[in-house]
């Protein structure tokens, strides 16, 4: 378990949206949909209906449409999602055309004035909240001009009067209904939008568990099944021993692979232990500072490097007293002994504490994470050693998920001048 490997902490916040992203190919047939509405609208009030409408100048602005259209449909044949620059920006350009339409057909008289809001839902269902609140500027720009200047409305001989305060009156109701309706749209899209992300990270972590899970059964059946052939092993080696001692060379390497059997079977009868513990030995509780060094004394006594440890709270903050639980020490140890691999003289561990959390930061000397470690955080078989001397790139992995079943959070990151830190945080209430 000391890979250099990096795991992603499951980060429960939602993070700002940096890039919306729409398909092009939907934004281009919602405005085909559009103009061809627009052009039949016009068509079937001019000719159908009768009104003598500025037929030129209408179709001309539609014509433009149509044009801009296909210079989006060229962009775009590679099929390239939009981000929220160019969104907005096409936005931007159907408010002004159909701006321009209106002015040529009665203003906001004109009942196709409603569709003014149209280009707002659309940005506060996908963009972000600057972007709409720049499309609502630009409605509220267009509303006012087109209060004040319009060619009329075909009506009559005359065109169709209405009185100043009743175009006022629609130019509130079009401006006010513009701001609730991107406020409450804006509203239900970040709620579905959180609940997308947090459904999306609870898989997550639900697969991750299940990893473990799996993982830790077939390491109590490991446990089970290598006890007899390491026992075997270990009669040979003895019986080796005894026939070999008069030959130094070979009874020292026999001796190592002893030592290296037995520090097996110490492992595998650990898990079996932590297997088997009840909850009255969990409940056995000692202070926070104690309680990291002893779960963590038998691994560090065989360190090459220095262990500094530090304890940074005074005596305002009463330290918490802990349990020993197999996840944390089973976490400590996979970065400690991953830090020992590549520490060059000191691994530092800080321990600090308020009156809800547990801060332990682990860091050495070594040569920190490779950037393309850092670059893919979270992945099981992510480790610079992968496949050197059976390394699998799982340790640090199972040091998130066994963080996490304790409610709390890892962060891995590069230290300057030289070296890499963990730093772990728990909840007190989870170990006691």
């Amino acid at each position: 378990m000391s890979n250099r490997s990096v795991p992603s902490v499951a980060k429960m916040e939602h993070k700002k949206i940096e890039h919306s992203l729409i398909d092009p190919r939907v934004s281009v047939a919602i405005r085909w949909i559009a103009l061809s509405g627009q052009l039949a609208t016009v068509l079937l009030v001019h000719f159908a209906l009768g009104f003598v409408l500025p037929l030129g100048p209408l179709v001309a602005v539609i014509v433009i449409g149509m044009v801009v259209n296909l210079w989006q449909t060229y962009l775009n044949r590679s099929g390239v999602q939009l981000s929220r620059p160019p969104v907005l920006i096409v936005l931007s350009f159907d408010v002004i055309q159909l701006a321009a339409l209106l002015y040529l057909a009665g203003g906001l008289l004109n009942p196709f004035s409603i569709l003014f809001l149209a280009p707002v839902v659309v940005s506060a269902a996908i963009l972000d909240v600057f972007s709409t609140i720049s499309l609502v500027v630009i409605v509220t720009i267009c509303a006012s001009i087109l209060t004040i200047h319009h060619l009329p409305l075909p009506w009559s001989d005359a065109g169709l009067v209405a009185p100043p305060l009743y175009q006022f009156g629609l130019w509130i109701a079009l401006v006010i209904s513009a701001i609730f309706m991107a406020y409450y749209i804006f509203w239900l899209a970040s709620k579905s939008r959180k609940t997308s992300e947090m459904l999306g990270q609870t898989r997550l972590m639900l697969a991750s568990e299940r990893q473990v899970i799996a993982l830790g059964s077939l390491a109590t059946a490991a446990a089970h099944k290598l006890g007899s052939p390491l026992t075997t092993i270990r009669l040979i080696s003895d019986d080796l021993i005894s026939q070999l001692k008069h030959d130094s060379v070979q009874e020292e390497d026999l001796l190592l692979l002893k030592a290296e059997i037995e520090r097996c079977q110490v492992i595998l009868s650990e898990l079996d232990s932590d297997a088997m513990k009840t909850n009255r030995e969990l409940d056995i509780l000692m202070p926070a500072v104690l309680a990291i060094q002893t779960m963590v004394a038998d691994l560090t006594a065989s360190f090459k490097v220095e262990i500094e440890w530090q304890v940074e709270n005074g005596l305002d903050i009463p330290q918490p007293e802990i349990a020993q639980t197999p996840e944390l020490s089973y976490a400590l140890e996979a970065i400690l002994e991953n830090a020992s691999d590549f520490a060059e003289t000191k691994i530092i561990v800080n321990i600090s504490w308020d009156h809800i959390m547990l801060y332990i930061k682990i860091m050495d000397d070594g040569i920190g994470y490779p950037t393309p470690v850092l670059a893919n955080l979270g992945q099981p078989e992510n480790s610079s050693r992968l496949g050197q001397k059976g390394h699998r790139g799982l340790g640090l992995f199972l040091v998130q998920s066994f963080i996490r079943q304790l409610n709390g959070t890892t962060s891995f990151k590069n230290q300057k001048p030289q070296g890499a830190a963990v730093e772990v945080k728990i909840p007190v209430e989870s170990l006691v």
